[in-house]
């Protein structure tokens, strides 16, 4: 039984510290949101006028940090303006579960980006089938973040305060009892391993593979004379372009995310708060700046932005007769579909 005579109210006064991990989300917010949807437009633009593969991989990107934008920012801003949960039961379990399922299908994405640039660098005739590989990689990340999500429904759930029913809080089964701590600390390391350690395995090795056979073909002088074809220098560029591209967004989430994941992954392992509530905050806020960034680093790779922002303008503003031919013309930068 809990002496509620003597327990203080919660604190849900509005403080300094507050006030910069608010700011800080609303900030994020705006810039992913821009970001974003207007990645999203365009994408969708390009689509409609042909179907390219590394196109639809960044669209599903694309959606996973608008999945994060839309959802985990707002989200943020609320709850650590308010204190309180206020939401209920079944918002609580959904916001938990897209806390994981939109940064999951994001790194799932970014391992499918990696792979097929892995698979078009070692294997020639991968093109051949690349747009039905595409399609399974891009299902079995759907499927793969949504099964590593889905605990979550479980797991949270709201609780009051023994003492003063109005304070309300989402919080893992574990700390109310419910739960033993050794679940929840297995499904914790269990979500850091597949957002963050996974997608690091992974691309560090490709990219060590790709770079390792980049150089041992800039050695080789037979493929000299083929090089200077101006078709042949074409495709090299355009492989180069959107190598470079995938090798950037592999390097931001890196930065963004690992401050976060080896914190939380001592914190689990030492079985301690040991971090400060509002340090975790931050750093979490770092972490989720990695959907803010991709958009404008594979923005600035695959297209070129000052012309399509012009045509979403004129395709915004035309009539139906003429908007297809409005919307219609390609300026993409050079890229591999």
């Amino acid at each position: 039984m809990v002496n509620c005579s003597r327990s203080a109210p919660p604190d849900v006064s509005i403080n300094s510290s507050m006030i910069s991990i608010v700011l800080t989300y609303i900030s994020l917010f705006l810039f992913a949101f821009f970001g974003n949807f207007t990645m999203f437009l365009i994408l969708c633009r390009n689509q409609l006028i042909k179907v390219r593969r590394v196109h639809s991989l960044l669209l599903h990107m694309n959606i996973a940090h608008l999945l994060v934008t839309l959802i985990v920012m707002p989200k943020e801003i609320l709850h650590n303006y308010m204190v309180a949960w206020y939401a209920g039961d079944v918002l609580c379990r959904l916001c938990k579960f897209f806390d994981v399922f939109g940064v999951s299908l994001s790194m799932n994405v970014l391992i499918c980006i990696t792979l097929d640039r892995f698979y078009s660098i070692f294997f020639p005739l991968y093109a051949m089938r690349a747009r039905k590989s595409v399609q399974r990689m891009v299902a079995v990340a759907w499927g793969a973040s949504f099964l590593t999500s889905a605990p979550q429904l479980y797991l949270f759930k709201t609780a009051a305060h023994p003492c003063h029913s109005w304070y309300t809080q989402c919080v893992s089964k574990n700390f109310i009892g419910e739960l033993s701590n050794e679940v929840v600390f297995y499904f914790s390391i269990l979500n850091i391993a597949q957002v963050y350690f996974v997608p690091l395995i992974v691309t560090v090795i490709c990219y060590t593979l790709i770079l390792w056979k980049i150089s041992r073909k800039s050695t080789e002088k037979s493929n000299e004379m083929l090089l200077r074809r101006n078709g042949q220098n074409n495709l090299e560029r355009a492989k180069s372009r959107t190598l470079k591209m995938t090798f950037v967004i592999v390097l931001a989430f890196i930065f963004c995310w690992t401050p976060y994941s080896i914190l939380m992954f001592l914190h689990f392992l030492s079985k301690t708060d040991w971090i400060p509530k509002d340090v975790r905050k931050f750093i979490y806020a770092f972490a989720v700046l990695n959907s803010a960034v991709s958009p404008y680093l594979y923005g600035y790779f695959s297209f070129d932005i000052k012309k399509e922002l012009e045509l979403l303008v004129a395709c915004s503003r035309a009539t139906a007769s003429d908007r297809h031919l409005s919307c219609s013309a390609q300026v993409s930068r050079g890229y591999v579909t």
